[in-house]
């Protein structure tokens, strides 16, 4: 299971703007822009909400597309800049779509680290409606300031009003623990395991955050008890814990029930790239990465990228492991750990 990074909510936030009689071309054109997006096609996108915007109609939505494009890239400021142009072409028979730019717009802040920016824009959300996400993000700003005093009331506040949201109790938890403050954020771990439910996806939220707190036993004990019953993704995670368990032979079995059930996908592949790194077996991991690498959709691709930077760094294929660490980056620029690892192979 790949543990949530703090402020990993904006998949929520895809609203899809479409404007009321509008031309059918620029409609077209700023259809193809988000579908970019989708694909990963930044540059592709930002060309195609240029020509909205000279065209003069659904400015409101090929400026928020800007911005969103600007965020994949990494580019926080261009991004603010173009959700604010969005935010100045709304009325107030809007405030649903200004409400989602400005989500969009605090992500950018924080992500941009501008974390004051962020908890401002989070107040001008909360006067459009007092919503758990504002109030999290808001806690997460202040946490980055080290006002925890805040960031608690901000916190606990979401917490009442996403009682029963797993992933932003996680979320919360992962603030503190960032800033090692692991036992204060507790609480929130402990109001999502006592969530009540007795259903296959309750077990696998509380398998999660045992695996989270790395007690692995009681994680794969949950799992395993439902394990017929269980989804893709309670799979990958009972392969993850398996993998956290050192019992490799179990987790690759795990990851090829996957992809008989469900075929090959990329999220499947890449579990067996992970077993046979730890296993050493470094040449299998890069095939088994390409193998992922080459398969249709998009999901898990990243990670199946980097682990084949990692194989070739094991197998000590330097060269090879720059020439996709620079690839990586280029691809994914907002992830801090690919950057990493791209700035230690450049300093070899």
């Amino acid at each position: 299971m790949k543990k949530r990074n703090g402020l990993a909510l904006f998949g929520v936030l895809a609203v899809l703007l479409t404007g009321c009689g509008a031309d059918e071309e620029l409609q077209a054109r700023l259809d193809a822009g988000m579908t970019n997006i989708e694909n990963g096609a930044y540059e592709e996108a930002l060309t195609d909400f240029s020509e909205v915007i000279q065209g003069g109609e659904l400015l409101v939505e090929a400026y928020r597309g800007t911005g969103m494009a600007y965020m994949a890239m990494g580019e926080y400021g261009q991004a603010v800049d173009a959700f604010d142009q969005a935010l100045a072409l709304t009325d107030d028979r809007m405030r649903e779509t200004e409400k989602d730019i400005l989500y969009y717009k605090a992500a950018a802040q924080y992500q941009g680290e501008d974390y004051a920016g962020a908890s401002e824009t989070c107040d001008q959300i909360l006067v459009l409606a007092n919503e758990g996400n504002a109030h999290y993000i808001k806690g997460a700003s202040c946490m980055k300031l080290g006002d925890t005093s805040t960031a608690k009331t901000e916190f606990d506040t979401a917490a009442s009003l996403n009682a029963d949201d797993y992933d932003m109790l996680l979320d919360i938890y992962e603030c503190y623990r960032e800033q090692n403050l692991s036992a204060e954020g507790d609480t929130y771990l402990q109001q999502a395991l006592n969530i009540q439910g007795s259903d296959g996806n309750t077990a696998y939220q509380k398998a999660r955050i045992y695996y989270y707190l790395e007690e692995y036993d009681k994680a794969q004990a949950l799992l395993s008890a439902s394990a017929d019953s269980l989804d893709l993704e309670g799979r990958l995670l009972l392969g993850e814990i398996y993998l956290a368990m050192d019992d490799t032979d179990h987790a690759r079995m795990t990851y090829q029930s996957c992809i008989e059930e469900y075929g090959e996908t990329p999220q499947c592949v890449n579990g067996l790239v992970l077993c046979d790194i730890a296993d050493g077996d470094y040449a299998s991991a890069l095939e088994n990465a390409d193998r992922g690498l080459a398969l249709d959709g998009e999901e898990g691709k990243q990670d199946l990228a980097y682990n084949a930077i990692v194989a070739l760094e094991y197998q000590g294929d330097f060269d090879g492991a720059l020439e996709r660490a620079a690839s990586y980056v280029e691809q994914y620029p907002e992830d801090e750990k690919g950057q990493k690892e791209y700035a230690f192979l450049l300093s070899r």
